[in-house]
């Protein structure tokens, strides 16, 4: 739980200096908070507890998977004239799936020992 907490925290500190620091965008702006939303989504339940906790898929396949998904909402964005296709909203992006990731493997790790004791 500690770990869990901890992984949690160091994101948002991270997650709060990225947007305000260094992409100077709000962090409470709805359209932005989608797009970090679905890239941490996509590492919490592929990356994390799909490949890396239960490994009900490889990596190789989480990775074409995660590349397909971010890959057809960077097209709807430069359709929607939203050109965020810029380095520093990749590396957010990148950011994002990967403390996804790790806050989805030491959840589960959590639950699954929560629910042995239990």
């Amino acid at each position: 739980m500690k770990m869990l907490i901890f992984s949690f925290i160091v994101g948002v500190f991270l997650l709060y200096f990225l947007n305000i620091a260094i992409l100077k965008t709000p962090l409470l702006d709805l359209h932005w908070s989608i797009h970090a939303g679905l890239r941490f989504l996509i590492g919490f339940v592929i990356l994390g507890v799909s490949c890396f906790y239960t490994h009900a898929i490889r990596f190789k396949t989480a990775v074409y998977i995660t590349a397909c998904i971010v890959a057809m909402d960077y097209i709807y964005d430069y359709y929607a004239l939203a050109h965020r296709l810029k380095l520093e909203i990749i590396l957010h992006g990148i950011f994002m799936m990967i403390w996804g990731a790790i806050l989805g493997y030491l959840t589960t790790k959590y639950i699954k020992e929560q629910s042995k004791h239990s």
